[in-house]
C-alpha cells in the first residue's frame, strides 16, 4: 500500500486457519497518515473515467460488494449495511491500545461488541475481503474526496430496502459550500465549528472539504470541528466511515435534530486525539 493512503490495513492474524482476535480488539488499521488530505496522490495511470462519472478504481470497489454478497449468501443491501457498520467499528477503534485515549474505552468496548455481532456471519476469506474493501475505499478517498458510499447506495437502488433516502450529489454539495464559505476559513480563528443536522452519508461535509482544498487549505482535521447528526443508523455509519478515513474531526450523533433527541454518538479518530489533547476548547 502507498504511504499516501489514510490507512494501511494489516492482516497478520487472518492468515491462521482459525481467526482469533485479541480479547478486547477488532482488526485494527495501522495508521500511516491520520489525514488523507495532507497529500493527494496522483490518480493511477490505468484509472480512466467510465460512465456515470466514476472511475475504474471506483467500479472495482463497487464490484467487491457483489462478490461479498455472493460469497456470504447474504443480500446486497445486507452486506452493504454490514460493511458500513464493521468499517465504522474498525476505524473508530484504531487507538484502542493507546493509553492517551483511555477515556474512550467504554465506546471502544461497544464498537468491539457491535463488530463481532456482524463478523460472525462471515468466514475468514470474507473478513479479508471486507478489509480489502476498506483499503480500496481509503485509496479512493485519498485520491479524491467523494461520496463513494452514497453514490453506490443510489446506483444500486438500495434505498428501497431502507427508508428511501436520497443523497445529494457531491458537486451540488461543493457548490453550496462555495456559497457559504467563499474564499475559505476566517484567518483570525484557530478552527471553525460546522454543524450538519442531517448528514446522510457525509456528502455535504465532503463537498466542503473539496471546496476548501481548492482554496489551498489542507490539514483540515485541526481547522474544522464538525458536529453531524442523522436519524438513520446506516447513514451514521456511512458518514463516519468516509469522514473518519479522511482524517476529519467529527462527532457523528445518531439522533433526531428536530426533537433534539440523541441516542448515540461516535467521535472520529482525529477528534478522539484532539479531545484528549485538549485542542478544541
Amino acid at each position: 500500500m502507498s504511504d499516501q493512503l489514510a490507512f494501511d490495513f494489516t492482516l497478520p492474524t487472518l492468515q491462521a486457519p482459525a481467526v482469533r482476535f485479541p480479547p478486547h480488539s477488532v482488526p485494527e488499521p495501522e495508521v500511516r497518515r491520520l489525514s488523507a488530505l495532507a497529500s493527494k496522490p496522483n490518480a493511477p495511470a490505468e484509472d480512466t473515467f467510465i460512465y456515470g462519472g466514476g472511475s475504474a478504481k471506483e467500479a472495482e470497489f463497487f464490484k467487491m460488494f457483489d462478490r461479498l454478497s455472493a460469497e456470504s449468501n447474504r443480500a446486497l443491501h445486507t452486506v452493504f449495511d454490514d460493511f458500513c457498520l464493521m468499517g465504522r467499528c474498525i476505524v473508530h477503534n484504531f487507538g484502542m491500545q493507546e493509553p492517551l485515549l483511555a477515556r474512550y474505552m467504554p465506546k471502544y468496548e461497544q464498537c468491539h461488541t457491535e463488530y463481532h455481532e456482524r463478523e460472525k456471519y462471515y468466514k475468514q476469506p470474507q473478513i479479508v475481503l471486507i478489509l480489502n474493501m476498506l483499503k480500496a475505499l481509503s485509496e479512493l478517498l485519498a485520491w479524491q474526496p467523494d461520496d463513494y458510499l452514497g453514490r453506490y447506495f443510489g446506483q444500486m437502488r438500495l434505498d428501497k430496502h431502507f427508508h428511501g433516502q436520497f443523497f445529494t450529489p457531491v458537486h451540488i454539495c461543493e457548490f453550496m459550500a462555495a456559497i457559504t464559505f467563499g474564499d475559505g476559513l476566517p484567518p483570525e480563528k484557530p478552527y471553525v465549528k460546522v454543524a450538519e443536522p442531517a448528514c446522510g452519508s457525509g456528502a455535504m461535509i465532503i463537498g466542503l472539504i473539496r471546496h476548501l482544498q481548492k482554496q489551498k487549505l489542507n490539514n483540515l482535521g485541526g481547522k474544522l470541528l464538525i458536529m453531524a447528526t442523522d436519524i438513520d443508523q446506516l447513514c451514521v455509519n456511512m458518514a463516519y466511515l468516509q469522514l473518519g478515513i479522511l482524517g476529519l474531526s467529527v462527532r457523528i450523533t445518531h439522533g433526531n435534530t428536530l426533537t433534539n433527541e440523541a441516542w448515540d454518538a461516535f467521535d472520529t479518530p482525529n477528534l478522539q486525539i484532539n479531545n484528549c489533547l485538549g485542542y478544541f476548547k
